[in-house]
């Protein structure tokens, strides 16, 4: 048996599943296996995949499902105890595995190991953006979080590409997030679990290539989009949530609840906005973002008004 399985989700990505696949075989950190799920792809994605001739690798074909259902699946098809999820059109640095498996080999209290990672076409480096938000290298839990703000910052530092993390642990949660075919938010529903849950250990150093140029799932016109289900199916989440811990989940769900809904009234959603609002009352308790949130719930015309002028403004001063 391996010592990680390295789960790919794949959907559409042939552009960009050979590369994905170059930085995990180019892993000093050999002792692998690679699952990549293929959730009903319509272009040469399998091909691309089928040509990569090592004995490490299997490609998993399912009807489309979404992303959730399709890291669930390579879940059920491999058997490490460590497991590891890159996105397709992302890439691992050659060290990546072998810096977050020590960290987990060296502290079996931590669940989970995160890096953090280059953004894009530019390829910057996020490390500082981090450390100016007071996130810092080492163990770390929710209860160092002084309020919901600064735990928002620090759960952003975890996602899916950057993560090895306990099987044990991703089993305890039921994996990700997968009905209703969901797009948006489906991994992060995982992590916000994990992280109000255990420790995790981050690594703030670039270990990853988050590119962001193939990213158009749960992208579309913004009125209309689909809420997270952090937002929809809380529940769980806050079953799962240490008691002691609760009150500061309820804090964070509101103060991402109330950003949210702000962004949706600027848009003119106006009833989802409102949803929020009645759905996540504790948002109340941050009265002055409230107050501007009812303010745009009950004058979307002055706010579509406000905007056609930023616009305009905007627009002369770069003529």
């Amino acid at each position: 048996m391996a010592q990680v399985s390295v789960i790919i989700p794949l959907y559409n990505k042939g552009r960009y599943i050979e590369r994905a696949l170059r930085s995990v075989l180019s892993q000093t950190h050999r002792d692998l296996e690679i699952v990549v799920v293929d959730d009903g792809s319509t272009d040469d994605s399998a091909e691309v995949v089928r040509r990569c001739d090592d004995n490490r690798l299997r490609l998993v074909r399912q009807a489309n499902r979404g992303p959730g259902a399709a890291r669930n699946r390579g879940l059920k098809e491999s058997k490490s105890p460590l497991v590891a999820f890159l996105d397709a059109d992302d890439e691992w640095l050659p060290a990546y595995l072998e810096r977050t498996i020590d960290v987990l080999d060296k502290y079996p209290q931590c669940a989970a190991a995160a890096s953090t990672y280059f953004l894009g076409t530019d390829k910057a480096d996020v490390g500082p953006v981090f450390r100016q938000r007071g996130i810092q290298d080492g163990l770390w839990n929710v209860d160092s979080c002084r309020n919901a703000e600064e735990l928002r910052s620090a759960i952003y530092a975890v996602n899916s590409s950057t993560t090895t993390i306990r099987r044990s642990v991703v089993e305890q949660y039921g994996g990700f997030y997968e009905k209703d075919h969901c797009t948006l938010g489906e991994d992060y529903y995982l992590w916000v679990q994990v992280l109000f849950g255990h420790s995790v250990y981050r690594i703030l150093e670039p270990l990853v290539w988050y590119h962001i140029e193939a990213s158009e799932l749960g992208v579309g016109p913004k009125r209309g989009r689909a809420l997270e289900p952090v937002f929809t199916d809380p529940e769980p989440i806050r079953c799962h949530c240490p008691p002691q811990r609760r009150p500061l989940l309820e804090s964070w769900l509101a103060r991402f609840a109330l950003a949210t809904a702000h962004g949706l009234a600027s848009e003119g959603d106006v009833a989802r906005a409102a949803w929020l609002l009645e759905a996540f009352p504790q948002m109340q308790t941050f009265r002055w973002e409230c107050f501007k949130l009812r303010a745009k719930t009950a004058m979307p015309g002055a706010v579509r008004h406000v905007r056609s002028l930023r616009g305009l403004v905007q627009r002369r001063r770069k003529a």
